[in-house]
């Protein structure tokens, strides 16, 4: 309550003549120079770029899954993501946890084992088809 007491104070007592002016660079006799506007540009686009998502994501948490799955052979698979990682998951749905991680490129083995667009790799765990080739 003190504080909002001498807030009201400072603005109450707050002389007119003490307007806050704003002057361009201009006015103030500066000058940037077009090289530092192209460092500006450049960390705009690496800030764009790290800003990006890092984990590669298919599959909304509220698509049910069902209990069908079928099984074949073991099969190898190569992940082709967006440039992010891929998780892997403990169940073959977008809501479980988050048990690893693969990354684009990565050559992994499959159980043969499918479940909506969820494959189950040989050591354990699921990942998304979507980011698989």
């Amino acid at each position: 309550m003190e504080a909002l007491a001498l807030s009201h104070s400072f603005v109450a007592y707050e002389s007119p003549e003490s307007e806050l002016q704003v002057k361009s660079l201009d006015q103030l006799g500066l000058k940037i120079p077009n090289s530092a506007w192209i460092g500006v540009a450049g960390l705009a686009v690496a800030l764009s770029v790290l800003g990006t998502p890092g984990e590669a994501q298919a599959a909304s948490c509220y698509k049910r899954c069902g209990h069908r799955s079928h099984h074949s052979h073991h099969s190898y698979a190569k992940v082709v993501t967006n440039g992010g990682r891929l998780n892997i998951r403990n169940r073959p749905t977008s809501c479980s946890h988050v048990i690893g991680k693969l990354y684009y490129g990565d050559h992994i083995k499959l159980t043969g084992r499918y479940r909506n667009g969820w494959a189950q790799l040989k050591g354990g765990g699921w990942v998304s088809t979507s980011w698989l080739s």
